[in-house]
């Protein structure tokens, strides 16, 4: 006898995971704006070309977050009207990623328009900086965190899934059951280049914000403490997507275990060890959600609360000790 477990309300829960987030983004991001805007700037910039910085710094990362909330909206309600089908769960697991991405894009472009240097002199830091020393060690460990987490789950779905590649199957004495949909190859594949591109999308971003021009006639630590702030908005949209795409594919890995550990009428058609797999991993999947809009919303200090009290550095002046610089020509 051979009995096959469906398990039609895996739709329903994917697309609470999916939307609650989706709700939640855009509605935070317009009480920041409006908090940001009534409340003003916590403290003067040290000169005007580091109030443009902090303005141009702000406004990229500002549209970042809303193409991310865009794609993950719009994405979750175009894939939710399209028939339902194999390719329908597929593109429900792309859409965080492809909203990551078009995070990514957005702070790349304004990364690459940064504002260019003016004044009669240019200064050029002699200290050599990474992306280590931009970057904060909690948000970029749990990036890699999520991509690891979530590469190895999908590589253990892939290898135990049965031969269709979209369901988890078992034998038992009197016959065998399956329960799909599961992670296995057909969806593992496409969600771990997924991952790839969106740990590497972000690495470059990341690249780019060390690398931009310094603000000129500003203290070298305020323009650093800039460069971190840039830094730690991508970062938590990018372990965002990441930390929700594993809440989802643990889900349903666990939902179709715990299926297909169910009893299926007949003796000894019971698992009692699938069923304990797949609800650690429903449990799991709550955790993962939680902890990635936790990280998501960690408010990062401001260059004027992290650096301190500035001053504009005038021309020619010595750069702070610690700091060395040198002019490297008039501004074009």
């Amino acid at each position: 006898m051979s009995v096959g477990l469906l398990v039609p309300a895996w739709y329903d829960v994917l697309w609470t995971l999916v939307v609650l987030p989706v709700l939640v983004l855009p509605l935070a991001a317009v009480v920041w704006v409006v908090v940001r805007l009534v409340r003003g700037p916590v403290a003067p910039a040290p000169t005007a070309a580091a109030r443009a910085a902090h303005r141009h710094a702000t406004a990229v990362s500002t549209l970042a977050w809303v193409a991310l909330a865009i794609t993950l909206l719009g994405g979750a309600a175009v894939v939710a009207h399209t028939p339902l089908s194999l390719g329908q769960g597929l593109a429900f697991g792309l859409v965080p990623a492809a909203a990551g991405l078009s995070l990514a894009a957005v702070q790349a472009i304004g990364e690459l328009t940064w504002p260019r240097p003016t004044g009669t002199v240019r200064r050029a830091g002699l200290v050599p900086r990474s992306a280590a020393d931009v970057a904060p060690a909690a948000l970029r460990r749990a990036l890699w965190s999520w991509g690891a987490l979530l590469g190895t789950l999908l590589l253990a779905c892939g290898l135990t899934a049965a031969d269709d590649g979209r369901s988890v199957a078992r034998s038992f004495e009197d016959g065998s059951s399956a329960a799909g949909p599961f992670p296995g190859w057909f969806y593992a594949l496409p969600l771990l280049v997924a991952t790839a591109v969106v740990l590497l999308s972000a690495e470059g971003t990341l690249r780019l914000v060390t690398r931009r021009a310094s603000v000129s006639d500003a203290e070298p630590t305020w323009d650093l403490a800039l460069r971190r702030l840039s830094a730690h908005r991508l970062l938590r949209g990018a372990q965002l997507v990441l930390g929700l795409t594993t809440a989802g594919v643990t889900l349903v890995a666990g939902t179709a275990l715990r299926n297909v550990g169910s009893s299926a009428g007949a003796p000894g058609s019971s698992s009692p060890v699938h069923v304990a797999l797949g609800t650690g991993l429903m449990t799991l999947a709550v955790g993962a959600l939680l902890a990635t809009l936790v990280l998501a919303a960690l408010p990062a200090p401001g260059p004027d609360a992290a650096a301190g009290p500035r001053t504009a550095l005038p021309p020619g002046a010595p750069p702070p000790h610690g700091a060395p610089d040198r002019a490297v020509g008039p501004a074009r």
